[in-house]
């Protein structure tokens, strides 16, 4: 099973050794959210409920200081149905009658052992079916959003995206809007972001090759699409992926010398 799984910054920390257990279990994590820009992002809780909605995700957790705002947020993207729960009876209750298909966890409420208890039952319950009412069928959904995908580098208009699967422009931009929560012009914006944020984090190519690579026809159309939706401009998301890779790197080098960290085994050597 797939998890989307994100925080607000408060619950950064948490969330990874969250997401860690859930690992270890056997699930396979997403992360809607890139960790990096983490704390600059105030749309993690409507990123987990679109990664559901994509199918990206079979199920999604947020872990935040701010419970009923990510509740409320998430519940604007159609098709998802997203609480609040403080105990184990009430996650799995949701997923089986209600459809719960993203769980909310308010950290000031829950240590950590009761947190995984409630996912646990959260995510060992059968999900019941939820009926979206209105808007495209899944099908056509999903053939828009692989089209987006496999596209997003090119221009992409509505009424290409219409043409996919066989509607008006007009009636296409309606639907669409009921189906996700946003039109298509900003499903499309979003997911050039995230295209653009892979390519950053693989630190290889230069800004301007970046922005035409995730489908931006100028480099300051790029940095201001990415500055809105992100929070911070593509050379500060770069520049703090930098700082953050070497912190990943230490603890692994430091478990290959079996604990010791690498200077304490230079030092050893001379001293020998």
């Amino acid at each position: 099973m797939r998890i989307a799984i994100a925080s607000d910054q408060a619950g950064h920390e948490a969330m990874k050794r969250l997401a860690a257990k859930l690992s270890g279990n056997g699930y396979e994590v997403v992360y809607p959210v890139a960790a990096v820009a983490a704390q600059e992002r105030s749309d993690y809780a409507e990123q987990v409920a679109l990664a559901v909605l994509r199918n990206d995700a079979e199920r999604g957790i947020i872990l935040t200081s701010r419970a009923v705002g990510a509740s409320v947020a998430a519940n604007r993207v159609p098709g998802i149905r997203a609480a609040l729960c403080n105990d184990a009876y009430s996650a799995q209750l949701g997923a089986q009658t209600e459809g719960m298909n993203v769980l909310v966890l308010a950290l000031h409420a829950l240590d950590e052992e009761h947190a995984q208890q409630l996912v646990q039952a959260y995510l060992q319950a059968t999900l019941a079916p939820v009926e979206i009412v209105g808007g495209l069928t899944p099908r056509r959904l999903q053939r828009v959003f692989e089209h987006v995908r496999e596209h997003v580098a090119e221009e992409l208009s509505v009424g290409e995206m219409a043409e996919v699967v066989g509607m008006s422009q007009y009636y296409f931009s309606k639907l669409f809007k009921l189906s996700t929560g946003t039109t298509p012009h900003q499903y499309v914006m979003r997911q050039r972001v995230e295209r653009a944020q892979e390519l950053l984090r693989e630190g290889r190519l230069p800004l301007v090759e970046v922005g035409v690579k995730a489908g931006f026809e100028t480099q300051s159309h790029f940095t201001s699409v990415f500055r809105h939706l992100v929070g911070i401009t593509p050379k500060r998301y770069r520049e703090m992926q930098r700082a953050i890779a070497p912190m990943e790197i230490a603890p692994k080098e430091q478990n290959a010398q079996g604990g010791q960290p690498k200077e304490q085994d230079e030092k050893a050597a001379n001293a020998a």
